[in-house]
């Protein structure tokens, strides 16, 4: 697999991602993110917390029977205060809404981060579908690979096929590229290079 972003010609400050679970997740969704997201953003290194956060329990609406994702960012910024170098990746199981919207695959704080996914709805198993570990585990990485590009300076993209392109239902996620396109790839690199983290 091609890497798309090569920090050994730039002079850049190393970027870092914790993956952080919130409640139950499963560790090979965890070990998949650690290995492949370098693949897809400039990281210079991916750890997995040893720690696992419960999931809030005022985050939870028990009118819709989701959890709030603005209080699960609050919960992991508590707990990890951003710094320069590392981004926050919060992964949990449970599904997650914004106000205004039906459900969200996950949220992020843009330029510094959190980030968390969700992936309760990411799962062939919740639309009716037979269990296709590999599409899971695609739609987990493209999730994280948004989520974390929002952390890194950038807005959604209007390229259908660019990984930040928004995902309003599955099929979006499932249509879109892993990749960031050429001008989303150009904004990060110009983020850092201008020392915005």
């Amino acid at each position: 697999m091609r890497k798309c972003f090569s920090l050994k010609h730039l002079s850049l400050i190393e970027l870092r991602v914790l993956i952080l679970s919130i409640g139950s997740v499963e560790s090979r969704v965890l070990e998949a993110l650690k290995l492949r997201l370098p693949a897809f953003l400039p990281l210079e290194e991916v750890t997995i917390s040893g720690n696992v956060l419960k999931v809030p329990e005022d985050a939870y609406d028990p009118i819709r029977r989701q959890y709030r994702s603005s209080r699960m960012l609050s919960m992991i910024s508590d707990y990890r205060p951003p710094v320069d170098d590392e981004r926050v990746l919060g992964v949990t199981g449970v599904d997650l809404y914004a106000p205004g919207l039906n459900f969200v695959f996950g949220e992020a704080l843009s330029f510094r981060g959190p980030a968390i996914i969700s992936t309760y709805r990411l799962r062939p198993e919740y639309y009716g579908m037979p269990t296709d570990e590999g599409l899971f585990l695609e739609r987990v990485l493209k999730e994280a690979v948004h989520e974390l590009g929002h952390a890194l300076g950038l807005g959604h993209c209007k390229n259908h096929r660019c990984v930040m392109f928004f995902s309003n239902s599955i099929l979006d996620t499932d249509r879109k590229g892993m990749q960031l396109c050429g001008l989303c790839h150009a904004k990060v690199l110009e983020n850092l290079k201008g020392g915005i983290f």
